[in-house]
C-alpha cells in the first residue's frame, strides 16, 4: 500500500501541465471503447473536460474512411456514432473532436478487423470464442481473466494494445492451464513500447486462462487495454522496410502526391489469417539493396584456410604464400561477404545472429561525398546501430553509432581516392534476432532539413487567422526554404511563403477568407529547398562535358501532438516524454487538422513585436482588441512560452498577467514580471485571447518575442582599445547603457593586470552612463595584448545584478631600440 507521505512527495516532484488547447477548446482524456470495428458503426464516448457541443470528428485516416454522427454533448463527455469503411487500415490512428468551440487535442484509438466483443471482463473468467478482440480498463491490484479452448499443437496469436494508445500503461499477459499451472507470460516487445505481439503453441488440448493486468498493478479510469486473440501475423518489423508507395493526400477529390514521407503504416494479412497486423515502413530513396544472407560454410572455410595452422602448413610447401589471406581481406570475396550496392540508395538487412555484421560494397569517385543515415528504432527494430565506412581491404575510415534519446546514427564521408569502399552495419551491443532489421539511407548530400510546427489542431474563424510557428533544424541546407499548402480548401492561405536563408525559425499566419468552407479539413505544409549542386556529365558528352545540377526537394512540415499530460519537475524543467508520446502514428504527425468556424465576434493584435524585460523588473505588454457591436463580453488573455510560469508557483522565474479587455476599454496593457533565477534569453511567447459570445467560446493566438535582458550592459560599440609604451599613461572612459527604468549606481571591480596601474574599484553615479579613470603602464611592463576584466554589480529592484565583461583591450607596445648609424 502506498504511504500517504510518499504520495505527497510524488505529487511535489511531478507538476502536471496540460497543452494550451486544453483549457480553451476541450481536452480528451480517453476514448471508450478504444477500439472500433472496420465495416461497422460503433458508439464511442470521449471523456475529458471543457467540451463544447460536439459537431464532427477529424481523423488522420484516408478521406472517406470514417464518418461521425454526434449523439450527445456534455462539458465532460461527448458521444458519437463512428462508421468505419470496410477497407479502413487496421492499426492505431489519431482523431480530434470538432466542437462548437474548436478542435480538441489529439487522442488515439484502434481500428480492428477481428470480431470485436467489447468490454466483457467480469469477476470470473469470461470464455472467448476465437478469433476475438476484447477491451477493458486496468484496475488497481486486480486482473481480468479470459478463457480459450484450443487443440493440441494449435498456434494462437495474441496482442495487447495499451501503451500505444498514448497512456502510461504496461500490459502483462499470463497463460495458465485448466489446473491453474503457469504456462507462459508475456510483457513488452521491442518496437511496441510496453505492448506485445506474439504467438504461442499449446502442446496439449484443453481450456486455458489468459490473465491480463498492468505489470506494475497501477490503475486509471483512462488506461484501457485491447486484447487481440486469433490468427494474424506477429511480425513487428518489415524486411525490407523501404520501397513502399508514399501517402496520397486528397485535394478536393483530386489525387495529388504529398511529399515523400519518412514513415507510413502498412497492413499485412496472409491467406487463412483471421486478422491483420500493421508495422511501420519507409518510402524509398534511390536504388534498394538488400543484404545477402550470411554464408556460414563459406565463412567457416575461409576461417580454416587462414588459420595459423593452415598458414604453417602452407609455409612448408613450395607455395610459401597463403593465397586465401588476401582474398579474405577483400570486401566481396572475404568473410565480410559484402553485397554490391549502388549509391545513392537504400541499404536494408537483418542482423539475425548476435555478433553478426553485414557489409555492402560501393564504388566511389575521388572526392565523392556520401551521407549515411541509419534507421532502426523508427521501423520497430530493437537494433542500436553502428555504421562504418572502410576501404577495399576493410580498414576503417569513419564510424558512427546511435546517440541518446533515440537519435539514429549519421555519418558523412568523402572518398580520398577512387575505388571500392565498404559500408559495415552491426549492433552496438553485438545483439541480433529476426527483428534486428535496419535501413541505411545513402545520399550524395546532407539529409533534408527538419521543419516542426509548434501547434496542434488549428481552429480558424472565417476572416481571421491563427499563428503557426515553425522551427527549422538545418543539416547543411543554408538557403531559403519555400513554403506552400497542400490539400487546403478555398480561401485558406499561408504567409509568409519563404523562410529566409540561414533562418532557423519563422512565425507564419494561416488565414481563412470569408468564403472558406466551414468544417474540418486536412492540410499539409510543404517545404521545398535547393539540394547541394551535383556535378553531372552531359548525356553523350565527353569527360569534360560536366555541369552543375541543382535539384529541388520537398519535405513535409511535421507536428508533435501531445497525447497525454506533460510533466515538469519542481524546478519547472520539462520531464522527457515517454516513447509512446514521441513515436506516434505517422499520419498524425505529418498533417494538420484545421477547423473553419463562423466569424469571430472579436480579434486582437500585439502592437509590439518585441518586448524588452529587464531582469528583476517589469515591462508592459500592450494589447489592442476590436469587436462587433453585438459582443459586449470580456476578453481574457493567457501567455505561455519561454520561461513563463504560473504566478502562484513558488519557483516561477517569469510570469505575465493581463486585465480583461472590455467594450469600454478595448486596449489594455498586460505586464511581464521577472523574478529571481530568470535567465538572460530571448523566446517566443504565445498570447491566447478567449471570449464567449452567445455560448460559443472563441480562442485566438498571437505571438511576440520576449527579450529578457540585464538592466544595464557594456555596449559593444563603446569598447575601448588602449595602446601604451612602458611608463606611459592615458585616460580611459567606460560606458554602460541603461534601460529607462534603471538609474541606480553601478560598482565596477577591475581585475589586477601585471605591469598596469589603475583603480581597483570605480562607481558609475546614479543616472550616469560613463566613468573615467587613469591607466598607467609600468616601466617594466612586458609587450602584449590583454583584455581588462571587469565585474560590475548594481542593485536592481532590491536584487543584485552582476555582470562580467572585458570592455577594454590594452596593448603594451614594445620599445623600439634606435638603430646604430
Amino acid at each position: 500500500m502506498e504511504h500517504p507521505a510518499m504520495r505527497h512527495i510524488l505529487t511535489y516532484f511531478a507538476v502536471v501541465a496540460l497543452p494550451g488547447v486544453a483549457s480553451a477548446q476541450g481536452f480528451v482524456e480517453s476514448i471508450h471503447p478504444p477500439v472500433v470495428a472496420v465495416g461497422k458503426t460503433t458508439r464511442v464516448t470521449l471523456v475529458g473536460h471543457d467540451f463544447g457541443p460536439g459537431l464532427d470528428v477529424w481523423t488522420a485516416l484516408p478521406k472517406g474512411t470514417l464518418t461521425a454522427k454526434p449523439v450527445s454533448s456534455e462539458p465532460g463527455k461527448l458521444v458519437f456514432d463512428l462508421s468505419v469503411a470496410a477497407n479502413a487500415p487496421v492499426g492505431v490512428a489519431g482523431l480530434r473532436i470538432a466542437t462548437r468551440d474548436g478542435l480538441t487535442n489529439a487522442a488515439l484509438f484502434h481500428l480492428e478487423d477481428l470480431p470485436v466483443t467489447g468490454n466483457i471482463a467480469r469477476e470470473t473468467a469470461v470464455p472467448l470464442s476465437l478469433p476475438a478482440c476484447v477491451w477493458g480498463t486496468f484496475k488497481e491490484g486486480t486482473l481480468d481473466r479470459y478463457t480459450i479452448t484450443v487443440a493440441a499443437g494449435e498456434r494462437v496469436c495474441m496482442e495487447a494494445i495499451a501503451n500505444r494508445l498514448g497512456k502510461d500503461a504496461d500490459p502483462l499477459l499470463t497463460i495458465r492451464d485448466a489446473d491453474g499451472r503457469f504456462v507462459a507470460e508475456k510483457d513488452n516487445d521491442p518496437g511496441l513500447y510496453f505492448d506485445f505481439r506474439f504467438s504461442h503453441v499449446f502442446e496439449k488440448a484443453g481450456t486455458y486462462t489468459l490473465e491480463v493486468r498492468d505489470a506494475r498493478l497501477r490503475a486509471s479510469e483512462h488506461n484501457h487495454y485491447i486484447l487481440r486473440v486469433g490468427k494474424f501475423p506477429t511480425e513487428r518489423v518489415a524486411v525490407r522496410a523501404t520501397g513502399f508507395n508514399p501517402l496520397v493526400l486528397q485535394d478536393h477529390g483530386d489525387s495529388s502526391a504529398s511529399p515523400r514521407g519518412t514513415l507510413v503504416f502498412a497492413n499485412t494479412k496472409r491467406p487463412g489469417d483471421h486478422g491483420s497486423a500493421w508495422f511501420p515502413v519507409t518510402t524509398s530513396e534511390g536504388a534498394i539493396t538488400v543484404a545477402r544472407e550470411f554464408d556460414e560454410p563459406r565463412d567457416s572455410a575461409l576461417l580454416l584456410a587462414t588459420s595459423p595452422a593452415a598458414q604453417l602448413a602452407i609455409l612448408m610447401t613450395p607455395m610459401k604464400a597463403n593465397v586465401f589471406q588476401p582474398l579474405d581481406r577483400t570486401l566481396t570475396v572475404g568473410r565480410l561477404q559484402a553485397t554490391p550496392a549502388q549509391v545513392p540508395g537504400s541499404l536494408c538487412g537483418v542482423l539475425r545472429k548476435p555478433g553478426q555484421r553485414q557489409a555492402f560494397a560501393i564504388k566511389l569517385e575521388k572526392g565523392q561525398r556520401i551521407v549515411l543515415r541509419a534507421e532502426s528504432n523508427a521501423i520497430n527494430s530493437p537494433a542500436d546501430l553502428e555504421i562504418m565506412v572502410t576501404d577495399r581491404f576493410g580498414k576503417e575510415q569513419r564510424r558512427a553509432a546511435d546517440g541518446p534519446n533515440g537519435a539514429e546514427a549519421t555519418l558523412d564521408f568523402t572518398a580520398p581516392v577512387q575505388g571500392e569502399y565498404g559500408i559495415i552495419v552491426r549492433d552496438v551491443l553485438r545483439d541480433g534476432s529476426d527483428s534486428h532489421a535496419y535501413c541505411i539511407r545513402v545520399r550524395s548530400d546532407s539529409s533534408p532539413p527538419t521543419l516542426t510546427a509548434e501547434v496542434e489542431g488549428l481552429t480558424i474563424p472565417q476572416g481571421d487567422h491563427q499563428t503557426v510557428p515553425i522551427l527549422v533544424t538545418r543539416t547543411g541546407t543554408n538557403g531559403p526554404i519555400k513554403l506552400a499548402l497542400a490539400g487546403n480548401p478555398t480561401g485558406l492561405k499561408l504567409t509568409p511563403t519563404e523562410i529566409p536563408a540561414t533562418a532557423n525559425s519563422v512565425v507564419c499566419k494561416l488565414e481563412a477568407a470569408s468564403n472558406t468552407p466551414l468544417g474540418t479539413h486536412t492540410i499539409q505544409i510543404v517545404a521545398e529547398y535547393d539540394r547541394a549542386p551535383q556535378v553531372q556529365r552531359m548525356p553523350g558528352g565527353s569527360f569534360y562535358s560536366l555541369h552543375a545540377v541543382t535539384e529541388r526537394e520537398k519535405v513535409a512540415v511535421r507536428i508533435r501532438p501531445l497525447i497525454d499530460k506533460k510533466y515538469h519537475n519542481v524546478d519547472l524543467i520539462p520531464i522527457a516524454l515517454r516513447e509512446d508520446q514521441t513515436r506516434l502514428p505517422p499520419s498524425l504527425t505529418d498533417r494538420f487538422a484545421v477547423q473553419i468556424t463562423p466569424p469571430s465576434p472579436f480579434t486582437f493584435s500585439l502592437p509590439e513585436e518585441t518586448i524588452t524585460l529587464p531582469r528583476y523588473q517589469t515591462a508592459p505588454i500592450p494589447v489592442v482588441t476590436t469587436r462587433i457591436a453585438e459582443f459586449d463580453g470580456p476578453i481574457s488573455f493567457r501567455a505561455i512560452g519561454g520561461q513563463l510560469g504560473d504566478k502562484t508557483e513558488g519557483r516561477t522565474r517569469v510570469y505575465a498577467e493581463f486585465p480583461d479587455a472590455t467594450a469600454k476599454q478595448p486596449s489594455i496593457a498586460g505586464v511581464g514580471v521577472s523574478k529571481i533565477l530568470s535567465n538572460i534569453a530571448k523566446a517566443r511567447i504565445d498570447v491566447t485571447a478567449t471570449g464567449v459570445h452567445q455560448g460559443r467560446k472563441v480562442t485566438l493566438t498571437r505571438t511576440f518575442e520576449l527579450d529578457l535582458v540585464s538592466a544595464y550592459r557594456f555596449p559593444p560599440e563603446s569598447a575601448v582599445k588602449l595602446s601604451l609604451l612602458p611608463g606611459e599613461s592615458a585616460k580611459v572612459k567606460l560606458t554602460v547603457s541603461r534601460l529607462k527604468n534603471f538609474d541606480a549606481p553601478i560598482t565596477l571591480h577591475l581585475s589586477p593586470m601585471q605591469g598596469m596601474e589603475f583603480p581597483e574599484t570605480l562607481t558609475i553615479a546614479k543616472g550616469q552612463t560613463t566613468v573615467e579613470f587613469m591607466a598607467k603602464a609600468g616601466t617594466d611592463a612586458q609587450p602584449r595584448k590583454q583584455n581588462l576584466n571587469i565585474n560590475a554589480s548594481a542593485e536592481v529592484s532590491g536584487f543584485e545584478e552582476e555582470l562580467r565583461a572585458s570592455p577594454v583591450e590594452i596593448e603594451i607596445k614594445k620599445v623600439e631600440v634606435p638603430k646604430k648609424k
